[in-house]
């Protein structure tokens, strides 16, 4: 099931890069009043400097780690300071502990559920959920930031995850509607993969809802949208995850069996439906010891695009000596 790191990723810079409604400094009074709470306060702002740093140059994870001690030094996780509670859930999900980041997220969402800070909390607990396959915890955690946030560029990738969580839990009605407003959204907010992520979900959606005809069309203009916004490997880039992972291979299966019924010649179609039956083949595979609920459907992807690959073969030209076999390996 996809989830989409690529619009996360983007937008959990945007959240670290902007103000945090919670960070108004204690006053000299307020200092003097509860020095420790000042002292907190303090932490979380030298925090968020050094995140701001490893946001802007893309550094390893030596810099956050490095936070991570100065928050477990200062206790952060007894903290009765939110907003150490909250950065140490958001440091743990920087460094990949996405289990010890939901952990710690909940709690602190429990515990400081009327904070300033705990919208973007929520929105990190989604994040952290998706890694970990908890997709009932996602889809609570993307239910509550939809129900805060009204601002359309910031629903656009909660919008498009939970449309996501709902394929993986088996409700392809809300997910096909989840896409929809997710495409929806992409109309009026500056997002140059918001749509063709939208679209490719939507077709892979309406696929193992059994309208294989309409799926291809939506895989068709998914492909489409993507050369001509310059993302020809969207799906395989860096801000785009799939959990389980091999569920990328129907997508990519999905987009090789569209442009195969399109194909203008055998030679053509029949390396294309190599490409689809590879990658059914694949996702076969990854599903099968895992008793995945789309295997059968899967299963009956792969036996056509073979059989079509075989028939594609019967009435393509042998290729000339030498020369190798027609097309590359589709781009997603």
């Amino acid at each position: 099931m996809k989830r989409l790191a690529r619009a996360a990723a983007a937008l959990a810079t945007l959240l670290a890069l902007a103000p945090a409604r919670a960070d108004t400094p204690p006053s000299v009074w307020e200092r003097a009043r509860d020095p420790e709470a000042a002292e907190a306060f303090d932490l979380h702002r030298a925090v968020q400097q050094r995140l701001l740093r490893t946001a802007i140059a893309e550094v390893d994870f030596g810099e956050r780690a490095r936070v991570l001690a100065m928050l477990e030094r200062a206790g952060a996780a007894k903290s009765k300071s939110a907003l150490l509670r909250f950065d140490l859930g958001h440091v743990y999900a920087l460094l990949e502990d996405h289990a010890r980041a939901a952990q710690v997220l909940k709690g602190a969402i429990a515990d400081f559920a009327d904070h300033p800070a705990v919208d973007q909390a929520w929105l990190r607990l989604a994040f952290a959920c998706g890694h970990l396959g908890d997709h009932a915890c996602e889809r609570e955690a993307y239910v509550e930031v939809l129900r805060r946030e009204t601002e359309e560029i910031m629903r656009a990738t909660p919008t498009l995850n939970l449309a996501e969580t709902q394929m993986h839990l088996g409700d392809l009605k809300e997910a096909i509607e989840g896409y929809r407003e997710a495409l929806r959204i992409a109309g009026r907010v500056p997002s140059r993969e918001t749509a063709p992520l939208a679209t490719w979900g939507l077709a892979v959606a309406l696929d193992r809802s059994g309208e294989g005809l309409a799926a291809e069309k939506e895989a068709r203009f998914a492909l489409e949208m993507q050369y001509s916004m310059g993302l020809p490997r969207l799906l395989r880039s860096k801000d785009v995850f799939f959990v389980p992972d091999y569920e990328i291979h129907w997508y990519e299966g999905l987009g090789a069996a569209a442009r195969a019924r399109e194909a203008t010649s055998p030679r053509e179609a029949s390396a294309l439906w190599r490409q689809a039956e590879r990658s059914f083949g694949e996702y076969v595979r990854g599903a099968e010891p895992k008793h995945d609920r789309w295997l059968p459907i899967a299963k009956a992807r792969l036996a056509e695009a073979k059989a079509q690959r075989a028939r594609a073969e019967k009435l393509a030209p042998p290729e000339p000596p030498g020369r190798p076999a027609f097309g590359r390996d589709l781009q997603l």
